[in-house]
Formats: structure tokens, C-alpha cells, sequence
């Protein structure tokens, strides 16, 4: 088994004590805890009785082919919602300061269908802490269909992926479903996963018996319950994956994979970084949107995502509260910090530069 071997970053500087200091201060003298409010909690509960509701009455309220493929589709929007909202705080460990029930709740991933540990290995160790260095954060490594970096060849496919996301993004976590089990042993190989013994059969028995319980509720009892085709029923399912995979692929790189990124700063990724860590999250993330309470309800806090890079064992619901602290700080040791006015304006800039990494002229 190898170590993985990772860019490092300078040493911390006076910026981001500061920030850390302020930070600290706020919760101090507001005497307020750093985990989920009483309104998020509500929350998790609003998404989780809407999937699960949708689901039961596909299942036992005797309806048509239409009305069903419009639960599903709710089925989707609440999958995201909970995989925005309750899962990602839970596995980031801000969910709760009781860390056994962040790991109930995390496992509502593997629930959903996908492994929480690998998700951990993912989301938590490699995107979080190397944001944006392509090889080491996964999430813009577009496996040769897309292009999402500079760094990254360019093929001749890519000149379309401004036009075939629309397609590919709703994928997204049929592929998580799929890839598990060798992405459990890629993080294992890479020294990510050192689990050992009865660890490892737990974990692995774990992985195995998530899928089988997510297979059975998604195809199998429907297809004996229901009076409909396999064919039929697949659609079903397909649809709940497509709608959740594509919401959650487009929040990501609203936040990441923008035409405002300021490549100057990209370029310096070779191997090592001239930034400190804190620096570099802020000059490769993007907020979006922070203004519009709806869509910050309903994505977890994701579109202060600069916020959530900086303080990622915060729960979102501080967010709102945490962004002029934040901006300000930045502001003063003359950092740019980044976003979008508008979930619009993100979303065009995002296929702009999918757009200009596809052509010849952005080898």
C-alpha cells in the first residue's frame, strides 16, 4: 500500500489567523453553537418525509404512470436536498456535536447510494484540502468526457461539453453508485483508507448491504408492488437519480468551474503552491447567489461556498452570518474574494468555460 504524495501549501500567515480569530469571536460573543440550529433540524425532517413520502405514495396510492414520474422527480429535488442539507453537514461532522449521531445521519449517503466512506476519502480529504489541483482533487477530474481544468488534455470530444453536460452532469451519482467498490480500493492503495482486519470486512460488508437495501427500495419492491413493466420501472428510478445527479453536479461547479477563475493563480499548481491554505481556498472557490434565502435553503448553504471551504466543520446554517466576517477580513489583507450576484450569472459563466476549456485556443 502507497502513500498518496500531495502538494503542500506555505505556512499559515497573518490573514489567516486573523480570519480564524474573528471567526472564534463571533460565536464567542454571540454564545451561539457552531453545530445545526433548530430550523435545520426542521429541515432535515421537511426533506427526508418528502422523499420517503413520495416514495410510499408511488408505492400504495394506486396512481398513474404520470403522476408517479412527477413524485419521482420530487423524489430527485428532495435526494439532493438531503444530500446538500443534512448528509454533507453530517459527514463534515457539523451536524451535530454529538459525533455519533453525524454518523446516523451520514449514512443517509449510503442510504441514498452511495458509500460514506469513500464520499469522506473524496469529498472531505482530497476536494477539501486540495481544491481545484487537478490529480489530487477528484471533482475536476472529468474523466476524459469533460474538461474542467487547464491542467487536464484536452480531447476532441471536449469541444461539445458545453452542449452534452446537459445530459452527462444527471449522471452523477449512478456513477458514485457504480464506482464504489473500486474507489474503496483506489483510497485503500493510495493510503487514504487504512482500515485493517475486521475494520475493513465491516466496512466493505457495509458498502455491500447499503447497495443491496438501495437496489431493493429503488427496483426490486417497486417492481412487485406495482403494476407496471420493468422497462417502466427503471424509468422511475432512472428519473429520481437523473434529476438529484443533476442538481448536485450543477451546484458543484457554480462553485468551482467558472470563467471568472483567475488562472494566474492557477498556474502555479504544479506539485506545490505558492499560496497558504487558506488563500488558495479562497482564490479557487466561488460564492453564488447568497442573497436568494430560497436556493440557500435548499442547497445546504452551498452557494457560500467559499464560507463552507474556509469552515467546513461549521454547519451552514452560520454561513449567512459568517460572510461579511469573512469578505471583510479578506478585504483588508487584500484578498479578491470571489462570487457571482446572481444563480444566473454563475450558471452562464459555468458553460462559457466549459466552452472555452473544449476549444483549440485553451489547450
Amino acid at each position: 500500500m502507497t502513500n498518496i504524495v500531495l502538494p503542500k501549501f506555505k505556512s499559515a500567515t497573518d490573514f489567516s489567523r486573523e480570519l480564524r480569530t474573528n471567526v472564534e469571536m463571533y460565536f464567542r460573543t454571540s454564545n451561539i453553537s457552531k453545530f445545526a440550529t433548530p430550523s435545520l433540524k426542521v429541515k432535515a425532517v421537511i426533506l427526508l418525509v418528502t422523499f420517503f413520502g413520495a416514495y410510499f405514495s408511488i408505492l400504495f396510492f394506486g396512481l398513474s404512470a404520470w403522476p408517479i414520474l412527477l413524485l419521482c422527480v420530487l423524489m430527485g429535488l428532495a435526494k439532493a436536498g438531503i444530500g446538500m442539507g443534512l448528509m454533507h453537514d453530517a459527514n463534515h461532522g457539523s451536524f451535530s456535536k454529538n459525533q455519533t449521531v453525524n454518523k446516523i445521519f451520514g449514512h443517509t449517503a449510503d442510504i441514498l447510494g452511495v458509500s460514506s466512506s469513500n464520499w469522506k476519502n473524496q469529498h472531505n480529504r482530497l476536494h477539501h484540502t486540495y481544491t481545484n489541483i487537478y490529480e489530487h482533487d477528484e471533482d475536476v477530474h472529468g474523466k476524459g468526457l469533460f474538461r474542467f481544468t487547464k491542467d487536464a488534455p484536452r480531447n476532441k470530444i471536449h469541444r461539445f461539453q458545453h452542449i452534452y453536460w446537459a445530459f452527462f452532469y444527471g449522471l452523477l451519482t449512478l456513477g458514485w453508485f457504480f464506482a464504489d467498490f473500486a474507489k474503496y480500493s483506489v483510497y485503500r492503495k493510495k493510503g487514504l483508507n487504512q482500515a485493517k482486519g475486521l475494520e475493513m470486512v465491516k466496512e466493505y460488508g457495509e458498502m455491500v448491504f447499503f447497495k443491496l437495501v438501495f437496489l431493493s427500495y429503488m427496483v426490486i419492491i417497486p417492481m412487485l408492488v406495482l403494476d407496471f413493466a420493468f422497462w417502466q420501472v427503471l424509468i422511475g428510478a432512472f428519473t429520481v437519480e437523473f434529476v438529484a445527479g443533476w442538481i448536485l453536479a450543477v451546484i458543484f461547479s457554480l462553485a468551482h468551474v467558472v470563467d471568472k477563475f483567475d488562472l494566474s493563480n492557477h498556474d502555479k499548481f504544479n506539485g506545490t503552491t505558492e499560496d497558504e491554505w487558506t488563500v488558495h481556498q479562497i482564490h479557487n472557490t466561488f460564492d453564488f447567489a447568497v442573497k436568494n434565502k430560497a436556493l440557500t435553503w435548499y442547497c445546504g448553504g452551498l452557494n457560500y461556498q467559499v464560507i463552507h471551504h474556509l469552515f467546513p466543520n461549521i454547519s451552514h446554517a452560520h454561513y449567512p452570518k459568517l460572510y461579511d466576517i469573512v469578505k471583510d477580513t479578506a478585504r483588508k489583507h487584500g484578498i479578491n474574494y470571489q462570487e457571482f450576484a446572481t444563480f444566473r450569472e454563475a450558471f452562464i459563466s459555468h458553460l462559457v468555460f466549459l466552452k472555452k476549456l473544449g476549444s483549440s485556443q485553451f489547450a
